[in-house]
């Protein structure tokens, strides 16, 4: 997956929402499908994430070849939900017999897995870690714990970047790391992720020594920036919010398949 969408784009709309509102988007959309099995909500959840992630500004190949490790397994999903479960009337035999009731936990199970991915892909996509750390803060979180937050999320495209300048160097050198056998895979552990780590290793120790020489933690409170006002973006996603959540508990109140 892209740790980060196309910063020309980084204007629109979910670049443009406080963290707090993306934040009830995708609890939203998380008791959406987990709250209820019915396939008209999964579907819904997850095509309004993907209408998100174009109004957010990504190309719908962009975003699709994002989630290709994400469809790929839940297409795995499915199959072992429809191979595995035999409840229900029988639809057609190939050398197991597959019924509704498989087909429906494979449908569910699925979209389980892409909505609750994709969704927190495209949160983690838009939203910048300097807002979303000052936010948990004014919850009452203590600022040490937000600034842990702020660099996990940034070490994600530090860590993309060194394994993309590691494979560019090893290319150069002639040399073909490839994982289709055990042994490759190991050959490729000790080509690419040392380097890696290492790199990881010495970026947190300059972190650190950073740090360090400006008394981080010295005061038990930080100042934050000004607080920002809500937008219309803002309001468009709570209006999403509530109206998913108003269905999914809908659909749970009349059983909606």
């Amino acid at each position: 997956m892209n740790a980060r969408m196309d910063p020309s784009m980084t204007e629109r709309g979910l670049h443009r929402v406080l963290p707090g509102t993306g934040l009830a988007l995708l609890l939203s959309l998380v008791f959406a499908v987990l709250g209820s099995r019915s396939l008209v909500v999964g579907m819904g959840a997850f095509g309004l994430v993907t209408a998100l992630a174009f109004w957010s500004g990504q190309s719908p190949w962009g975003w699709f070849r994002s989630l290709r490790y994400v469809l790929f397994f839940a297409l795995f999903l499915f199959l072992a939900q429809v191979l595995s479960i035999q409840s229900g009337r029988a639809v057609f035999r190939i050398w197991r017999t597959v019924t509704t009731g498989g087909l429906h936990a494979g449908a569910t199970m699925a979209l389980r897995f892409l909505t609750i991915l994709s969704s927190s892909f495209l949160y983690v996509t838009t939203t910048d870690p300097d807002r979303l750390a000052n936010t948990l803060i004014r919850w009452g979180i203590p600022y040490r714990y937000g600034y842990t937050f702020i660099l996990a999320l940034r070490f994600v495209p530090f860590f993309r970047k060194e394994l993309r300048t590691v494979r560019e160097a090893q290319q150069l050198r002639g040399m073909r790391v490839s994982v289709r056998s055990p042994r490759r895979l190991l050959r490729a552990l000790e080509f690419v992720f040392v380097p890696v780590l290492v790199s990881g290793l010495v970026r947190v120790d300059t972190i650190a020594m950073s740090m360090k020489g400006r008394a981080f933690g010295l005061h038990p409170r930080r100042t934050l920036p000004p607080k920002q006002a809500m937008t219309r973006e803002d309001v468009a996603i709570w209006c999403c919010v509530i109206g998913r959540l108003a269905i999914t508990l809908l659909a749970r109140r009349i059983g909606w398949t």
